[in-house]
């Protein structure tokens, strides 16, 4: 497991703590510097297509923009009426979802969202028993004070319906705060150890030279210190220090390591610029066509996507695909190819997804069975079984190969793609 893989589980279990202790808060708000906010995200986000089961819980996420207390909740209610669509055309014999206009006086449109999802939630018995968590994240904030209005009357609908399964999720640095302390939420703090991170990716990076005597890893430990109490320019010193000492003892993936946790340095000081031509220097100095260099790309893209570069993100994950594939490193390729598809669930690129899902199958021919068992190949095939309900055939071939691979029982737990 590496060193954020690791992070993100202890994330995980803070998150289930924290949920399990506040069950009657409609609304959750996760708090911390700008990398752990950052992190909040990427673990929210890694809730949506994980393979091994996360309980009776789904996540929501929203990124559209807000653009006022009246119109914030008609765009929630269009990704509930789109879902609602789709199972419509791949299942039979669902309940009708019949949505009324309420009596009452409202503020804001909040309610436009909440009762149909409510009443969703009372239809199907996938969801009925389930905890559902929309995280809203807006890109752009047209009103702050429309939205803290928006926000207040989402949660007393849900305290008038008594209703703790269904949750709001925010994150916001700790010190700068979007949302005032009246709203009626639960603020955790999320804390990310910069200190032990740095010391779990050198320990992970370098296992020949594991040695705190050594001046690398002296100049990690250094920097981790010095990151860890915002002191951005120190660190950078020790970290370009340990680039120097890494290829004198000609150890490429100690010096590639190191310019990697400078990227990380430069993000959290908001040095974006600086971040990404280290990144560049990453991909001119990387052995080519090793490991290393697949997973340098995949990282770039993760950051690009933190940054809602989505194409330039895309381009990323496709050269590491590339290079996945060509080395024999399948089940790096598969999963390159996962998140390609899942970028492109979209109506103008719905058949790039299917085509980069599939390209997944192809992939997985060449992989040892034990392989197999490790990759996403479960959860993408899940996905294309629902593309292909429209065609017997190629659902047919679909579920005899998985079967073949994994037995009778080798379908998981998915959000349906938006497009079929």
């Amino acid at each position: 497991m590496n060193p954020v893989d690791l992070e993100l589980v202890k994330l995980k279990r803070q998150w289930q703590k924290t949920v399990a202790k506040n069950q009657h808060v409609p609304m959750l708000i996760a708090v911390g510097e700008k990398h752990e906010t950052d992190l909040f995200d990427g673990f929210i986000k890694s809730r949506l297509s994980e393979d091994e089961d996360d309980g009776d819980a789904i996540f929501l996420i929203h990124y559209q923009e807000f653009n006022g207390m009246n119109s914030f909740g008609q765009t929630l209610f269009d990704d509930w009426k789109e879902y609602y669509e789709l199972l419509e055309k791949s299942e039979e014999n669902i309940p009708q979802w019949e949505i009324s206009d309420s009596d009452e006086q409202f503020k804001t449109d909040a309610y436009k969202a909440f009762y149909p999802l409510l009443e969703l939630k009372k239809k199907f018995p996938k969801i009925k028993n389930a905890g559902i968590f929309i995280y809203i994240a807006p890109l752009r904030i047209s009103d702050v004070k429309e939205l803290t209005v928006w926000i207040q009357e989402w949660c007393a609908l849900c305290e008038k319906s008594f209703c703790d399964d269904i949750k709001l999720v925010w994150a916001e640095h700790h010190t700068h705060k979007t949302l005032p302390e009246n709203i009626p939420a639960y603020r955790f703090r999320v804390e990310v150890d910069i200190h032990q991170l740095m010391q779990n990716t050198a320990a992970h990076t370098n296992r020949k030279k594991n040695s705190a005597d050594t001046d690398f890893q002296q100049q990690i430990l250094t920097a981790s210190n010095h990151l860890s109490k915002s002191r951005f320019t120190e660190a950078e010193f020790a970290l370009k220090n340990a680039v120097k000492l890494a290829r004198e003892q000609k150890n490429k993936q100690g010096e590639i390591s190191a310019y990697f946790m400078l990227t990380q340095a430069f993000i959290a000081d908001r040095k974006k610029e600086k971040a990404e031509d280290t990144f560049q220097t990453i991909f001119q100095e990387v052995d080519q066509d090793t490991p290393l260099q697949v997973q340098m790309y995949m990282n770039y893209g993760s950051y690009l996507l933190g940054n809602s570069k989505k194409t330039k993100a895309e381009t990323a994950f496709e050269k590491a695909a590339e290079v996945a594939e060509n080395i024999g490193e399948h089940a790096m390729a598969i999963e390159c190819y996962r998140i390609i598809g899942t970028l492109n669930d979209t109506l103008l690129s719905k058949e790039k997804m299917t085509k980069s899902f599939e390209r997944c199958l192809i992939i997985a021919e060449a992989m040892q069975p034990s392989a197999r068992e490790q990759s996403s190949l479960k959860f993408v095939a899940s996905v294309l079984d629902t593309k292909y309900s429209g065609d017997v055939e190629k659902r047919t071939k679909l579920n005899s190969i998985m079967k073949n691979y994994f037995g009778e029982d080798w379908k998981v737990s998915i959000e349906k793609p938006k497009y079929g």
